[in-house]
């Protein structure tokens, strides 16, 4: 396939960030869901909370129909999984129309969940179509750099919504070993002082979640 430009590295990264953010907020979401029903019915606050979004929503109903499928929330799923379609459309000839093509199901799904009844088994769909993604960029794309800047931005994602949500430590690092992998066989620039000191204070007992996050922004260089 040639070099790969900055530019298409960054749609890339940006596409395996977008799809493990749809995957893991909705996941939280639906487990929010059972909370709000079984005990607190204000707890989606909490998910805000920890997710760093401002609470808008102003009640769990305007909740329930506001963070999975308003487009104009910029925080949304839908929001969400839009960007992730936006890049990978750009990179359609490096990903393969087929890997292209579960986005777009998942996009399919999530309009079907507003409109349902039940929109719980619709919204377990979407992540079927993200997984079925994942499982045809091992698949279906031949170029190991490409499948791993995907697989790195799914990484950096995915470690900082489990530092946000408080994953347990085993996760953390268990993610962050995965997603160092990833980011060696890149061939993307980083900073070797940053992961130098996320090493290090991984290999401690105890270490700060919000530090860990802010040493990740600063991982990779332009």
């Amino acid at each position: 396939m040639g070099i790969i430009t900055v530019d298409k590295s960054d749609h890339l990264f940006w596409l395996g960030r977008y799809t493990e953010r749809v995957h893991t907020t909705l996941k939280y979401y639906l487990k929010t869901e059972d909370v709000m029903l079984d005990s607190d019915p204000e707890y989606y606050s909490v998910l805000c909370q920890k997710i760093g979004i401002i609470d808008v929503y102003g009640s769990r109903e305007n909740f329930k129909k506001r963070y999975p499928f308003d487009e104009t929330d910029e925080n949304s799923i839908i929001s969400s999984l839009n960007k992730a379609y936006d890049n990978a459309i750009v990179m359609r000839d490096y990903i393969g129309t087929e890997t292209m093509a579960y986005i777009q199901l998942a996009i399919d799904d999530i309009k079907k969940a507003e409109k349902s009844n039940s929109p719980i088994v619709d919204l377990m769909l979407v992540i079927d179509h993200i997984l079925a993604f994942w499982g045809c960029v091992n698949d279906i794309i031949d170029d190991e750099q490409i499948r791993n800047i995907i697989k790195l931005g799914k990484g950096v994602e995915r470690l900082d919504l489990y530092l946000s949500l408080g994953s347990s430590d085993y996760e953390i690092r268990r993610e962050y070993s995965r997603t160092k992998g990833f980011l060696k066989k890149s061939g993307l620039r980083y900073d070797e002082s940053v992961l130098y000191t996320i090493d290090s204070m991984l290999d401690g007992s105890d270490f700060n979640y919000g530090n860990v996050k802010n040493l990740l922004r600063n991982l990779i260089q332009g």
